[in-house]
């Protein structure tokens, strides 16, 4: 997630993507940051709270779905792409141990 600040620090716009259900990933949000999410979105004007019922109307309201966008590994989600990076680095390790011995 990014934060950037526009027109002399007057606006916030909240940047994101995410890999799987909406819902679930907004739920995260609301389990994992709730308080770190509370303080930085009290700036957004009429902002409900993260644990507020109306959190996700709320985000959805104001959400632009990008225009575009481009990914690698189209059939992986990102869970997987990481336990894959996790295995290869495995693997490297495997063969640089063999190789010394």
């Amino acid at each position: 997630m990014r934060f950037v600040f526009l027109d002399n620090d007057t606006r916030m716009l909240f940047a994101t993507a995410y890999d799987g259900d909406w819902d679930a990933y907004i739920d995260d949000f609301a389990t994992t940051i709730p308080d770190y999410l509370d303080i930085i979105d009290s700036a957004w004007e009429g902002w409900p709270g993260i644990r507020s019922p109306e959190a996700k109307d709320y985000l959805a309201k104001y959400q632009v779905t990008a225009e575009g966008w481009f990914v690698a590994n189209s059939d992986l989600t990102v869970a997987e792409t990481r336990r894959l990076k996790r295995i290869g680095e495995a693997v490297e390790e495997f063969l640089d141990k063999v190789g010394d011995g």
